[in-house]
């Protein structure tokens, strides 16, 4: 999940997170309270009385409540600081070169900063756990199939062409369109993988408090 996110932030972001190894204490705490928001209103499904607790501010909906404040501040920080990181570009910043999400929508003129973070949190609940879920499913499915964990191997290394003592960055560098289009068993395993086990068979996300 911790993985996931980070990789997800980055793509809508170009930030770099850092939840895994949690030396960003600001993003630490962004990223407990997005977890923390989610499974409350997720217990929604077993709580009758949420909406009684969100009227009164008491109990998990007031947890909620300031679980979503932080999220709300630690992104309307990023979106304020990619505005003005736009507004003053580097000299040597060449048109193009913004690859993440939240960039590409800023270029559009859209400067509605709840508008801004309603599409950042959106792509963040839509990525995170889906892809994680995912993931985790295909990992196990490899582990309990090492013949196909072979063949994938295989055609990882053909279509990147890395050696055998290739570090993971070096691996990571030769991964891009073209490359990944040569990986039709790979594409192949990972959509058996949503055939067997789809991602999203409940859908139960935070946005459902705003």
């Amino acid at each position: 999940m911790k993985a996931t996110l980070d990789s997800v932030f980055k793509v809508i972001l170009g930030i770099d997170l850092d939840g895994l190894s949690r030396t960003y204490e600001e993003g630490a705490r962004f990223t407990d309270a997005f977890d923390k928001a989610n499974a409350i209103t997720s217990f929604r499904y077993a709580d009758f009385f949420w909406k009684i607790k969100r009227f009164l501010n008491i109990g998990s909906e007031a947890e909620l409540r300031k679980n979503i404040k932080v999220v709300d501040e630690f992104v309307y920080k990023l979106i304020k600081g990619k505005i003005e990181q736009l507004n003053t570009p580097p000299v040597d910043l060449q048109p193009g070169k913004k690859e993440d999400i939240l960039s590409r929508f800023l270029e559009l003129k859209e400067t509605d900063p709840k508008y801004l973070r309603d599409i950042v949190l959106n792509f963040m609940i839509a990525g995170k756990d889906t892809t994680a879920t995912t993931v985790s499913w295909f990992f196990y499915l490899l582990c309990k199939h090492p013949d196909i964990q072979e063949k994938i191997a295989k055609e990882i290394i053909e279509a990147t062409q890395v050696s055998s003592n290739s570090s993971i960055e070096e691996l990571a560098a030769r991964v891009n369109e073209e490359t990944l289009d040569k990986m039709q068993y790979l594409h192949a395993a990972l959509s058996e993988t949503l055939r067997l086990y789809p991602a999203v068979p409940v859908v139960s996300t935070m946005h459902k408090q705003r």
